[in-house]
């Protein structure tokens, strides 16, 4: 498989500039690392680009933020699992491959600091790469904006807000799954499937002209998200809080209008008695 991202040793070293020049004789650095890159592209293609638009992406411009973003997760990923495979030496000035006996390998707590580091870029670049993907109309119409949008936190983001700022986009993961479940309950039992359904999509998707209702609608949106990330970090799910929520979208059926026929909105209105001749007692 050839890469489609990065393809040449100069396109490699744009995004991995403290990599030693290759010495007359070897073989290139990027042809060293041609099977951690082909993986790579893989693993981004899979995960966030989908085949749909894998060739939008790839056609274009080499200096658009989209591609640039792109190729920067796939090259530090295709590092971070080539450097334990390879053999490394770390200097004030970057990192390199050893190339003869006299030149001792890093050690190996400085590799993995490096991987850690290469970690950390990535993880920025994916954060960057996500938020110019859901600003692209035909990437937004794909299968993989619809797995990111079926939460309330559809970037890593959501690691910061829960206090972790180390291996972001695997901690994301795994609070993107508590999280799913957290709005779930929130949804049957306060704000309603279909509203929740409205609200996640307009976290990237609207065009805010902040009318009345944009406000409330936004309003909303921050605080389920506070809700959301007070429980994934252990504390209880703020009953108040989603109560009040309920109250305002109550008061303001008509900017909230799945919620308002949906049928969890029901049980916020209990039926209302009605005294009948036939009954055998009445209340007052």
């Amino acid at each position: 498989m050839a890469t489609q991202f990065i393809t040449t040793d100069q396109q490699l070293r744009k995004y991995l500039p403290n990599a030693f020049a290759t010495a007359e004789g070897e073989a290139p650095f990027f042809e060293k690392v041609l099977p951690w890159l082909e993986a790579a592209e893989r693993w981004v293609r899979e995960q966030f680009i989908g085949d749909t638009f894998l060739p939008i992406l790839v056609t274009m411009e080499e200096n658009h933020p989209l591609r640039l973003t792109a190729c920067s997760v796939v090259a530090h990923e295709a590092m971070m699992r080539a450097v334990p495979s390879l053999d490394l030496v770390l200097t004030p000035n970057g990192f390199g491959i050893v190339s003869n006996s006299n030149v001792a390998p890093a050690s190996r707590d400085r590799v993995v600091r490096l991987v850690n580091s290469l970690e950390t870029s990535r993880d920025i670049a994916i954060e960057q790469m996500l938020q110019y993907l859901f600003q692209n109309e035909r990437w937004y119409a794909t299968s993989k904006r619809r797995w990111f949008t079926a939460t309330l936190f559809p970037n890593i983001d959501l690691a910061n807000l829960c206090g972790i700022t180390e291996k972001r986009w695997a901690n994301y993961l795994a609070l993107r799954l508590k999280a799913v479940e957290v709005e779930q309950r929130i949804a049957e039992e306060y704000i309603s499937p279909e509203q929740m359904d409205v609200l996640r999509g307009e976290v990237v998707g609207i065009d805010w002209t902040f009318t009345l209702a944009d406000r409330l609608h936004l309003r909303v949106i921050e605080q389920l998200r506070a809700i959301v990330v007070s429980a994934l970090q252990g504390s209880p799910l703020n009953i108040q809080g989603l109560r009040d929520i309920v109250d305002l979208m109550r008061k303001n059926g008509e900017y909230f209008a799945e919620f308002a026929n949906s049928d969890t909105a029901k049980l916020f209105t209990p039926p209302i008695f009605e005294n009948k001749k036939r009954n055998h007692g009445y209340w007052f």
